[in-house]
């Protein structure tokens, strides 16, 4: 097509940029959205059929890896000269990559990815590895290496559980490409080094909402709960309660709630207390304190969050007891967030209490900790942590019932 559309000029434009910026062209661009049945014909007429895809939203996005599926270096080189020839703009002479590929890469990497320090400074320290790599296949590894970074820097905002499939479908153009290989183990790597406080045990997905499937978001209560959703009552969870059990509550079950309340309480006699850790909150269950108790199971899911949103507006008291080091505190500061809660057992005076029982942090937990106290002047627990730099941390488990009140 010599003859450009308007549109389709902008979009080789953008691709032209696009490629400027990155030095690669991979991933997954908007062409454009709500087009009219004239614009979307351009665009397919272009493109061809097989590289575009049609979101529920109404949007058309064009995945490169499959425009540019089968086709060579030198194909691939010839096609962007000619996307520079017909948007009438001239490629910058820089791009030619030589014996610099892998300080460049960086450099566009930074540019592109401020936010990703960590994985930028472990790059950096493994350049010679990289100029390998690069050498021996230019464009695949710098697109591998753009599409971990995108996912890494998506996730960094996510506030929405996602399921791997979803994940690769909307990065990679195939459902399958997160959920094993070498694009999951670096993205799985690059997370880690995002959130250095998080244990080595600690499952780094699930910290981002990344979840195997929706079938998975539940969390354990143990309420009196009565829910109204569809115009009809359901009792399940207070009957559970008043037989001594939890209830697993799924996130179906949650999805349409319209109202809620607490059977036999009033809201001045009721306490919430949500427990990070297992065998604390089985503990909590033997003590028959007749308190709501929410398991967040460490880092609050979806179906936390929302049941904690419900439940906190029907309590006097909302408390929080988990361990005090840094991804405890954050735990607490997620739930803050939704509804203010007090700490209770991990508070300052508890820690205090405590003080032959805490733990020393690991270098990179420390660091964490600082960067926050020094990053992030709200932070509600900011007292709770600063003690922990300075003493060390106490496991849930290491409670005292003898020292607290």
């Amino acid at each position: 097509m010599d003859t450009l559309t308007a549109q389709l000029s902008l979009i080789l434009v953008k691709i032209c940029k696009r490629h400027e910026k990155r030095g690669t062209l991979s991933g997954i661009m908007k062409l454009g959205q709500d087009l009219d049945e004239a614009e979307g014909r351009d665009i397919e007429n272009f493109f061809g059929l097989a590289p575009l895809i049609h979101t529920s939203r109404n949007e058309i996005k064009l995945s490169f890896e499959r425009f540019l599926a089968g086709k060579s270096e030198n194909e691939i080189a010839t096609l962007l000269e000619r996307i520079y020839q017909l948007s009438g703009r001239n490629r910058p002479t820089s791009l030619s990559l030589h014996n610099d590929a892998a300080p460049l890469l960086l450099d566009q990497l930074k540019l592109n990815f401020p936010r990703l320090g960590p994985i930028h400074q472990v790059l950096s320290q493994n350049q010679e590895s990289l100029a390998r790599k690069l050498r021996q296949q230019t464009s695949q590894i710098r697109q591998f290496y753009f599409t971990a970074a995108t996912i890494v820097d998506y996730l960094l905002d996510n506030e929405k559980e996602i399921t791997l499939s979803e994940l690769g479908a909307r990065f990679c153009a195939d459902s399958k490409q997160l959920r094993q290989g070498e694009l999951k183990k670096v993205v799985e790597q690059w997370l880690r080094l995002m959130r250095p406080e998080l244990p080595e045990n600690e499952e780094v997905w699930e910290e981002f909402l990344v979840i195997r499937d929706r079938l998975t978001i539940t969390a354990l209560l143990f309420a009196p709960l009565i829910y109204s959703k569809g115009g009809r009552e359901y009792d399940w969870i207070n009957q559970l309660y008043q037989a001594g059990e939890p209830a697993m509550v799924s996130w179906f079950h949650l999805e349409g709630i319209t109202s809620c309340r607490l059977a036999g309480k009033k809201k001045e006699n009721a306490t919430l207390i949500s427990c990070e850790n297992e065998a604390p909150f089985s503990q909590l269950l033997r003590e028959e304190t007749g308190h709501v108790l929410l398991f967040s199971a460490g880092f609050p899911n979806r179906a936390v969050r929302k049941l904690y949103q419900l439940l906190s507006p029907l309590a006097s008291n909302c408390h929080h007891w988990g361990d005090s080091d840094l991804a405890g505190l954050r735990i607490a500061a997620i739930l803050h967030a939704i509804h203010p809660l007090k700490l209770w057992r991990c508070d300052l005076a508890t820690l205090k209490r405590h003080k032959t029982k805490l733990l020393p942090l690991a270098k990179n937990q420390a660091q964490a900790a600082s960067s926050i106290l020094r990053t992030e002047p709200t932070f509600p627990f900011a007292p709770e942590l600063s003690f922990t730099c300075e003493h060390g941390w106490l496991e849930q488990e290491s409670w005292l019932a003898e020292k607290s009140n």
